[in-house]
């Protein structure tokens, strides 16, 4: 289950999306109002009352550069605090309205811009709020304003008309720019909410393998050891038969490494950290142990001479083993491993000359249960690798390999997460 937000956070986007959307409305609006009362005042010879008016659009300007100060922050957004900001640049257009001719100026339904703001941000009992608040706004205009000093009415009329065609452009732009941004904001947050979704379902599903492969691995403890004496004895038994005696060694080898991995999931149950050991020659042994493991495998080889102390996290080596082991059974082809080190992370490039993956494939790999070899797998090694890396901060990246096959780079950053 994905767990709910606290009560109190925007159920929406988060106070960066939000806020600073609503900071550029704002700054749209002083721009707008201070050109306006300029060209009134200074243009067509219109007095203005430019003491208030000038005070309120520079409490505003102070109001924006708090805004932004804010945003800097990293604080959530609550509802209250939207609505705080919705409704102080209400009462601010409602002040400079008083001051330029309450409902006639042609201005007046830019109140309803915060309104649709709150309709599509807010929860419907702080929407119905700041609506009751504009409409009460709106009713004390009727009656209570400062009118414009105008003497001839045609040139008043005029400017009434043509001041509502250009409120009706403004409305229309400032409600289209908040509400597509607002709908693209909310689309990215519903695929992230879904990707989410999608990791959880999936970690689960680990989760639930992991317990069954412990409860496994104990069960397996006991006969584990009878096979590997058995081994050994037959290996002993025909080591000079040339026919057999390869395959009882093999079997011997396998038979160790198996208890290997026993014993050291049998350690890491038991919080037991492993040792630091340089970076080439870990590298060189996780190769050998993969090759015990898959004898029929032919590999490739460009590892780093970098001898720095590397202490390998819990899980990464099973991770990177899973990532071989798909690449060994793409194609017959040698798999090409290739490792860089780089200033601030450890870049591992998987190769094969398979069939490789179809463009949904490789944007599902790793994200949900699939297996790329139909009955010969059950489709948990990419996402097992894929859910320790994020674990660990690293990334995980599917791209086609030049002249065919499938290339896997794994990217981890030195410093990984306690």
């Amino acid at each position: 289950m994905v767990p709910r937000a606290d009560s109190t956070l925007l159920s929406t986007l988060p106070a960066r999306a939000l806020l600073g959307r609503l900071l550029a409305v704002r700054a749209s609006l002083i721009a707008g109002w201070a050109v306006g009362i300029v060209w009134l005042h200074w243009g067509i010879g219109i007095p203005m009352p430019l003491a208030p008016m000038g005070a309120v659009l520079v409490l505003m300007a102070l109001f924006a550069l708090a805004t932004a100060w804010r945003l800097r922050q990293e604080l959530p957004a609550t509802q209250l605090e939207f609505l705080a900001h919705l409704l102080a640049d209400l009462t601010a257009f409602a002040v400079l309205v008083f001051f330029s001719g309450g409902v006639t100026n042609p201005f007046v339904t830019l109140m309803l811009v915060p309104v649709v703001i709150a309709a599509i941000s807010l929860r419907p009992r702080w929407v119905w709020l700041l609506a009751a608040v504009a409409g009460t706004y709106y009713a004390l205009l009727l009656f209570v304003y400062r009118p414009l000093a105008m003497t001839d009415p045609v040139a008043a009329t005029a400017m009434h008309l043509g001041g509502m065609w250009f409120n009706f452009l403004a409305s229309a732009g400032l409600i289209a720019f908040f509400v597509t941004r607002m709908h693209a904001a909310l689309r990215a947050r519903d695929q992230e909410l879904a990707d989410l979704r999608e990791r959880q379902l999936r970690d689960e599903r680990i989760v639930a393998l992991g317990t069954q492969a412990a409860l496994a691995a104990h069960e397996l403890a006991t006969p584990l050891a009878t096979i590997q004496t058995t081994a050994h004895e037959l290996a002993t038994e025909f080591a000079n038969d040339p026919d057999i005696g390869a395959d009882c060694r093999l079997l011997e080898r396998q038979a160790q490494a198996c208890k290997s991995i026993l014993t050291q999931l049998a350690a890491r149950a038991q919080d037991g950290a492993p040792a630091a050991q340089p970076l080439d020659a870990w590298l060189a042994a996780l190769v050998e142990r993969w090759q015990v493991l898959r004898p029929d495998a032919r590999i490739t080889l460009h590892l780093p001479a970098d001898s720095r102390a590397f202490r390998p996290p819990d899980g990464l080596e099973q991770a990177i083993l899973n990532v071989l082991n798909n690449a060994a059974d793409a194609a017959p082809e040698p798999v090409e491993l290739r490792a860089l080190a780089e200033a601030d992370a450890l870049v591992l490039e998987i190769g094969d000359r398979g069939p490789g993956f179809s463009p949904e494939q490789r944007a599902r790999a790793g994200r949900v249960l699939f297996s790329g070899k139909p009955g010969r797998g059950w489709g948990i090694g990419l996402a097992l690798t894929h859910a320790t890396l994020e674990r660990l901060g690293g990334t995980l990246t599917l791209t086609e390999r030049e002249g065919g096959g499938t290339r896997v780079r794994i990217r981890l950053p030195w410093r990984l997460p306690v």
